[in-house]
């Protein structure tokens, strides 16, 4: 064999394994390159969340009552922790990024569940009959749907392997009181990648433990809370009638959202429920019969003055002038 022979066999085979080469950082790099977008498209994002989460529902500083709900669907080690998770970390969460809300936590700790229809869904209508009384312009109800043990295949070749995830479903339902029906019905999943042999160790265990669905929660409730905050920004702020007296109402509204005396609010009627084919109930809203003026506030009550004698009832709303 030649000394030419031998050096051309040696530099044809530099393209080959430059190849493979290139094969195996472009496919182990892939991931790096998306997780960096997507890092960047969430910063990007965040910022612009907190640049522009500003009071924009009617141009006012009265704020939206909610009470959060969460609910396990999927059976899991510890699942009612769920509910108290749900409820803390998205309350943190649109404390900080949503000003427009407030968070009765007391109805949340006591409402278990949300009352639902013999065929399933969630009753709007019973709920907003509970939260007109206290003020509650929206419910959040959390749904722990799914939680499970996945793998799937990667790489080619030579370089074929398993990676090994835990995925989580959360969906999100956001219930207007004044209406019975939904300002929001969203689902959120995520992963987390765990090696061989966690995954074992955790499919021969049966359920799984909280604790292993928990951090992906914690990257879902962000992004529920943004929506969730979206959803109830674009609506204006309602109060709901539970008083009348001579020219006079009382509001379940008060200080605590941000009411005080001298503000104008339009007054509306009670509205007309109506019941869908599938038995679902709805409040049509009523039509506006005036204004008044509020006269004195507290905590979380307002009474107002009608401008002019006008029929009224519990069950009516008002609205800012």
């Amino acid at each position: 064999m030649t000394l030419k022979t031998i050096r051309s066999r040696r530099w044809s085979s530099i393209p080959a394994v430059a190849l493979a080469l290139g094969l195996i950082l472009f496919y182990s790099g892939c991931t790096t390159i998306k997780d960096t977008a997507r890092g960047t498209v969430r910063a990007v994002s965040d910022t612009s969340r907190k640049v522009t989460g500003t009071f924009t529902a009617a141009g006012s500083d009265v704020r939206n009552k909610i009470a959060l709900i969460g609910v396990e669907n999927q059976p899991a080690v510890n699942s009612s922790l769920f509910p108290a998770v749900f409820q803390k970390t998205l309350a943190a969460n649109l404390k900080t990024d949503c000003p427009e809300c407030i968070v009765d936590a007391a109805v949340g700790e006591v409402l278990k569940s949300p009352p639902r229809l013999a065929s399933g869904p969630i009753d709007g209508y019973a709920l907003g009959l509970i939260g007109r009384p206290r003020g509650l312009n929206y419910f959040v109800v959390g749904t722990l749907s799914d939680s499970r043990l996945t793998d799937e295949k990667t790489g080619f070749w030579l370089w074929k392997d398993t990676r090994y995830k835990i995925r989580a479903v959360l969906r999100v339902e956001v219930i207007d009181s004044a209406t019975g029906t939904k300002a929001l019905d969203e689902t959120l999943s995520g992963e987390t990648v765990i090696d061989e042999l966690r995954h074992q160790e955790l499919q021969d265990a049966g359920l799984l433990p909280f604790a292993e669905i928990e951090p992906i929660l914690n990257q879902l409730l962000p992004e529920a809370g943004y929506r969730i905050c979206s959803a109830i920004r674009s609506q204006p702020w309602q109060g709901f009638i539970v008083g009348t007296e001579d020219r006079r109402i009382t509001i379940s509204s008060g200080s605590a959202v941000g009411l005080s005396p001298g503000r104008m609010l339009e007054v509306y009627g009670g509205g007309r429920v109506v019941e869908s084919s599938d038995g679902r109930r709805f409040v049509r809203p009523g039509d506006r019969l005036g204004e008044a003026r509020i006269s004195s506030v507290s905590l979380d009550q307002a009474e107002a003055v009608l401008s002019q004698p006008i029929q009224t009832n519990p069950g009516g709303t008002v609205r800012l002038k």
